[in-house]
C-alpha cells in the first residue's frame, strides 16, 4: 500500500481531547497549522474526545482515569508503552516531516520512534524531530507528588537532560520554561513558542471589533450557561449582577499545583468579609481541594459558586462574567498560564504571581502579586477602582487579539522548522 504523507505527526501522551492546558494547546497548534495548509496527525490515548476537524489515531491500551484530570500520574507508564507502539507504525507508514513530540514523555516517544524507523526503513526517512513542552519535567512530577527526595529528583533531572540532547528543535509555552530549560541543557535549540488564545467554539469576539464587556453581554452569557450550572446558581448570578456585585473568576484546575487550594485557605477568609464581592471557580474536582478549603466555600455559598463543568464551548460565557480575574500558579511553577490570554481576550484584568511569563503575557497591565496578602490588597484595590478595570481592559484586548492567537504559534512552528 503507497505510504501516506503527513507533514506533522503530533504526539499527546495524554486522554486528548479534554478540557485542559496542555490539551488546548496541542489543539491550539494543530488547528492553526492546518488552515495553512498542513496535514497533521495526533496520535494520543485510548481516552478523550474527538475534535471534530482533527484527524486523530489512539492507541490500544485505556487509561481508564477521567480525562478531564491532571494526568501527571505513574498510571501513564503502561498508557506511554502502547502509545509508543502506534507512534511507530504512524512514523512509518505516514513518513511525517516533522516528528513532533508534546510534554517531555511525548518527546521521549518521539526520540526512540524516529530512530527505531530509521533502521526500519534503511535509513531512507528522517524527520525533523520537536520537542514542545509547557514546563520542567523534574518539577511537574515534583509539583504533584510523584518523586520524593533528592536521589530520585536527581534522577529524573537527568533523564529530562538526556531527552533535551536529542530534539532538532525544543520549543516551550513560556519564558519560566526557556529560562529553566537553558540552565538544563547547553543545546542552543530552545525556543519559545506562546500559547494563544482558546475560544475555539465561538466568533463573538474579533481582533476587529474590540469593545468592553456590557451588562447585557453578561446576562447573555448566563442564558448561555443554563444547563452548565444548576437553576439556583443561575439565579444567583442574575442577583449577583442586579446588585452590581463584582464576581471574581477563576477557571481551570484545581489540583493543589495550580494554586487555588492554597489562594482559598490563605486569601479568601480577608476577601469574604467584603459584601461587594463574589467569586465564580469553574474547571476542578472538589475533591482535590484541601478540607480546610472546602469549609470555606460551605460557609459561603451565597457568595461563591463552583463548578465542574468547564470545557472550550463555556469557556468564554464564564470568562464574560468575571470583573477580576485569577491566575494562581505558584512563583515556582515553570509552566505557562494559558488562561491568562482567554482572560486578557475576553477583557478581564488580571491578578497573578510576579513571573517572567505573566509579565510576558499581561506586560504593564498585571497586577502582580508577592504573596497572598498582595493578592488581597491588589483584588480589593481593583474592585473599587472602575477606571483602572476599564482601562486595561481595552489594553488586554488590544494585546490579547493583536499579539498572542494560534495563527501566531503556527507562524513561529513553520518558520523555525523552516517549512
Amino acid at each position: 500500500m503507497e505510504n501516506i504523507s503527513l507533514d506533522f505527526l503530533f504526539i499527546a501522551p495524554t486522554p486528548f481531547y479534554a478540557n485542559r492546558g496542555c490539551h488546548m494547546r496541542i489543539r491550539g497548534e494543530a488547528e492553526a497549522l492546518q488552515k495553512k495548509g498542513f496535514r497533521v496527525k495526533i496520535v494520543t490515548y485510548r481516552d478523550g474526545e474527538d475534535i471534530p476537524g482533527l484527524l486523530i489515531k489512539r492507541s490500544f491500551y485505556r487509561l481508564g482515569t477521567d480525562p478531564n484530570e491532571v494526568a501527571a500520574s505513574w498510571k501513564n507508564l503502561p498508557a506511554s508503552f502502547f502509545l509508543f507502539w502506534t507512534v511507530l507504525h504512524e512514523t512509518v507508514y505516514c513518513r511525517p516531516r516533522v516528528l513532533y513530540g508534546h510534554l517531555f514523555h511525548g518527546g521521549a516517544i518521539a526520540v526512540a520512534a524516529k530512530y527505531l524507523s530509521l533502521l526500519l526503513t534503511l535509513f531512507q526517512f528522517k524527520p525533523l524531530l520537536v520537542l514542545d513542552t509547557q514546563g520542567s519535567l523534574s518539577n511537574e512530577m515534583r509539583e504533584y507528588g510523584m518523586v520524593k527526595g533528592n536521589f530520585f529528583l536527581s534522577a529524573i533531572r537527568w533523564l529530562e537532560k538526556f531527552i533535551l540532547f536529542f530534539p532538532d528543535l525544543t520549543f516551550v509555552s513560556s519564558w519560566d520554561c526557556l529560562v529553566l530549560l537553558k540552565k538544563i541543557s547547553a543545546r542552543k535549540n530552545i525556543c519559545l513558542v506562546p500559547d494563544g488564545i482558546s475560544f475555539f467554539d465561538t466568533k463573538i469576539y474579533q481582533k476587529k471589533s474590540l469593545r468592553l464587556t456590557a451588562p447585557k453581554d453578561k446576562k447573555q452569557a448566563i442564558a448561555k450557561l443554563r444547563g452548565t450550572l444548576a437553576k439556583d446558581e443561575i439565579l444567583l448570578l442574575f442577583n449577583w449582577l442586579k446588585e452590581r456585585k463584582k464576581i471574581i473568576l477563576y477557571t481551570g484546575s484545581f489540583a493543589w499545583a495550580k494554586g487555588l487550594g492554597i489562594f482559598i485557605s490563605e486569601a479568601l477568609s480577608a476577601l469574604i468579609k467584603n459584601n461587594h464581592l463574589r467569586f465564580l471557580f469553574a474547571g476542578g474536582n472538589l475533591t482535590k481541594l484541601p478540607p480546610e478549603a472546602l469549609s470555606q466555600l460551605k460557609a459561603n455559598r451565597e457568595k461563591i459558586i463552583v463548578s465542574p463543568n468547564l470545557n472550550a464551548k463555556n469557556l468564554l460565557y464564564f470568562n464574560l462574567l468575571g470583573d477580576i480575574a485569577l491566575d494562581l500558579k505558584p512563583p515556582h511553577s515553570s509552566e505557562s498560564s494559558g488562561k491568562i490570554l482567554n482572560y486578557m481576550a475576553a477583557g478581564l484584568p488580571v491578578v497573578c504571581f510576579d513571573k517572567k511569563n505573566n509579565r510576558f503575557f499581561l506586560g504593564k497591565n498585571g497586577l502582580y502579586a508577592k504573596n497572598y496578602p498582595d493578592f488581597v490588597k491588589l483584588i480589593l484595590n481593583l474592585s473599587g477602582n472602575s477606571y483602572l478595570r476599564n482601562r486595561i481592559r481595552r489594553e488586554n484586548l488590544k494585546r490579547a487579539w493583536g499579539v498572542f492567537t494560534w495563527d501566531k504559534a503556527a507562524e513561529k512552528i513553520i518558520k523555525t522548522c523552516n517549512l
